[in-house]
């Protein structure tokens, strides 16, 4: 059974587990294809011996994250938040860090020296609270209301983005008018305001979803007009009329193109029609995505995949269709992987659990006798074996040399795989 895996970069923190089944199968015979994989597997390549367990600590139903070499556990149930960091060489404890007042978090991203604390705004149910704290020593060097833009990594400074609850969690999300007003600003490693970039109420905003990070936003106001915000400077566009509307079901930002969706329900389809970051016109496809649906646009390695009742991959430099499946059981992680269903042969084998991707692999794991056995898919027709860790892992992230995950006893293990 084939695999394939289409890179996407980060997208946000939540994602949906692939159903462990067979797909198309009765499960006995599911079952069976499994236990032969397996077999045939380790004889061709037995797993290497267990990988080197750095720590294990309690999640108390939080979150973990691993970056710039040190594991993050943020006790995200408590109000305030709770945050240890955790050394990736021995497992001791580096500090640790509690806010004052309410705020709390659920994500963490290393900025140079900084490591930036953030909540997840739906899951929070308030404006959310953006604090950065000093890599080495967990002291607070700034905070501000808002949460931070999914931006490429290695930039100066952080783009905080300040809203409503419900815009930051819903309209956004929705592609619908913002209920309030909504603001960009860059703040540097010190704390000070580089630039400030209002967006006035009834917008609709599309921010970029690029794999590498968002670089700009892309705005229709309440009178139809289009403009846009350069992510990196502050910088926005005079309006212009004419390219998107309020009948218009999606306006999507991926990369360098500007993407307008409508229903045709009368043909079942989706037309799509694709503009430069400067709004100049480069193409229009008729997209057989069904005519009913939320309607979404994301970035699959080399296509982009237009989702509705039907998911569709069309290039992005011309629209041609290039494939199509019936419904969108898409698996979406925090690493940006977008694993498809068997029927175009994009899918992992049977049993097997996704856990986390690293490039262009991702990490898999099979639960077996009160073990998991890891193995990376690069797209090959199996997996390669890894190593075997006691317990059964739900999730990981993965830093370099370094793969956190959850299990099911509510904990987290740090591993540095041979």
């Amino acid at each position: 059974m084939s695999t394939v895996t289409i890179d996407l970069g980060v997208i946000d923190d939540s994602w949906d587990h692939v159903d462990d089944d067979a797909v198309g199968l009765p499960r006995g015979w599911g079952l069976a294809a499994v236990l032969a994989l397996l077999l045939s597997l380790v004889s061709a390549a037995p797993p290497p011996g267990r990988p080197h367990e750095v720590t294990r600590q309690p999640l108390r139903n939080g979150e973990f994250h691993v970056a710039g070499g040190a594991l993050f556990v943020l006790d995200s149930d408590r109000t305030p938040t709770p945050v240890e960091v955790f050394d990736a060489d021995d497992g001791s404890l580096r500090w640790t860090f509690t806010p004052e007042g309410l705020a709390t978090f659920s994500s963490v991203v290393v900025r140079g020296d900084l490591a930036v604390l953030s909540p997840d705004l739906c899951r929070s149910g308030v404006t959310g609270t953006t604090v950065a704290v000093t890599r080495a020593t967990g002291r607070e060097q700034w905070r501000s209301v808002g949460v931070p833009v999914r931006t490429p990594p290695g930039g100066t400074g952080t783009v905080v983005m300040r809203s409503l609850w419900s815009d930051g969690c819903r309209a956004l999300a929705d592609n619908t008018p913002t209920a309030g007003v909504l603001r960009w600003q860059l703040i540097d490693e010190a704390g000070r305001i580089v630039w400030d970039t209002p967006v006035e109420a009834g917008t609709r905003v599309a921010v970029d979803a690029a794999a590498t990070g968002a670089t700009w936003a892309a705005l229709l106001d309440g009178d139809g007009r289009l403009s846009t915000v350069d992510l990196t400077t502050g910088a926005r566009t005079t309006p212009v009329a004419g390219i998107a509307g309020p009948a218009d079901d999606l306006v999507a930002a991926v990369g360098e193109l500007l993407l307008v969706a409508r229903w045709d329900v009368p043909t079942g389809s989706t037309w799509l029609t694709a503009y430069g970051r400067d709004l100049v016109p480069r193409w229009k496809s008729q997209v057989p995505t069904g005519p009913n649906g939320p309607l979404s646009v994301l970035p699959c390695d080399g296509a982009l995949c237009v989702s509705g009742e039907r998911t569709a991959a069309v290039d992005p430099a011309g629209g041609d269709l290039l494939w199509i499946v019936p419904k969108t059981p898409l698996a979406v992680a925090p690493g940006g992987a977008l694993i498809l269903p068997a029927d175009t042969g994009l899918t992992i084998p049977a049993g097997w659990r996704f856990l986390a991707v690293a490039g262009a692999r991702v990490l898999l794991g099979l639960r077996t006798d009160g073990d998991t056995l890891l193995a990376w898919s690069d797209g090959g027709p199996a997996p390669t074996p890894s190593a075997s860790v006691p317990g059964t892992l739900l999730a990981c992230e993965i830093d370099g040399g370094l793969v956190a995950c959850g299990t099911d006893t509510d904990e987290v293990v740090l591993l540095r795989l041979p």
